[in-house]
């Protein structure tokens, strides 16, 4: 990999990262998480998984959580029901990496963990429930009480996607849209600042998953969806790509141009806002 790569990568992994963590670890082991989540983002996981296999393996929590994602059906899951990246999902490894993150006190892999538990529920994927799990309920229940005094502490020094999932975690819940809200303010603020997660997320806020109900004041916005995943997709996550196609195929044909001027003022907004800053 040329210095080039290198530093495009290291850029994309600072901005899109999913949440973020503080980590201690030495040199080389840093260089190569960095190496991992920008390959991820960019959906290159053969390379993501060949940067950080070893470090997994070794036990380093971050390393686990990121190949437990890769590996996990129920993260690659859209609104409208449909999978990406199918050929990567392995149920058994994805649990046992996120376990080994949660043992370390990673409250983004216990999020995960339960919302792939509660995945396992669907008689879709009953061939897939490992025998030693017991009630897939009670520990998706068990694991969100761990994590959600982690992700508070996150969410409330202003991390977005911590919000959100602290939001997603009560979709069945009275304060389900209050705590949705409040996670895309905080989003919103970081979207702003040209984050490429916060802007993937902020986009999926307005795509609610098959199942939620809409409230008065809370309404689905594909066109609105569709600008914000198109300017993530733009600063290199790939994983926007695919939910930008998720929202073109949501809304009526009518819409599409409404959402393509949207994505043009936000990109132009944007580079406005970077120029200013460089001044």
């Amino acid at each position: 990999m040329n210095a080039a790569q290198t530093k495009r990568r290291f850029t994309g992994y600072v901005g899109t990262i999913f949440f973020v963590l503080v980590l201690v670890l030495p040199g080389q082991a840093f260089s190569d998480v960095v190496e991992g989540w920008a390959a991820f983002n960019e959906m290159d996981y053969d390379t993501a998984m060949s940067e950080i296999d070893k470090l997994a393996n070794a036990g380093d929590p971050d390393a686990c959580y990121l190949l437990g994602l890769l590996h996990d059906p129920a993260f690659h899951r859209l609104p409208s029901g449909k999978y990406y990246q199918s050929s990567y999902f392995d149920v058994a490894k994805a649990v046992s990496l996120y376990r080994r993150a949660v043992d370390a006190g990673d409250g983004r892999a216990m999020h995960h963990l339960a919302e792939l538990y509660i995945m396992l529920v669907d008689e879709r994927w009953a061939r897939y429930k490992p025998s030693d799990i017991g009630n897939l309920t009670s520990a998706a229940l068990s694991l969100r009480r761990r994590s959600t005094p982690l992700l508070r502490v996150l969410a409330e020094q202003g991390n977005g996607v911590a919000a959100y999932m602290l939001a997603e975690a009560r979709r069945n819940e009275p304060f389900f849209f209050t705590a949705m809200d409040n996670a895309r303010i905080k989003l919103e603020l970081s979207a702003w600042q040209d984050d490429p997660a916060s802007q993937l997320y902020l986009g999926r806020t307005f795509l609610l998953q098959r199942g939620m109900v809409t409230r008065t004041g809370y309404t689905m916005d594909p066109p609105e969806a569709f600008a914000w995943f198109t300017v993530s997709a733009k600063r290199g996550n790939m994983h926007a790509r695919v939910y930008q196609v998720e929202a073109a195929e949501m809304m009526p044909v009518r819409d599409h141009g409404r959402a393509e001027e949207l994505a043009r003022a936000l990109l132009k907004t944007l580079a406005g806002k970077s120029a200013k800053n460089r001044d």
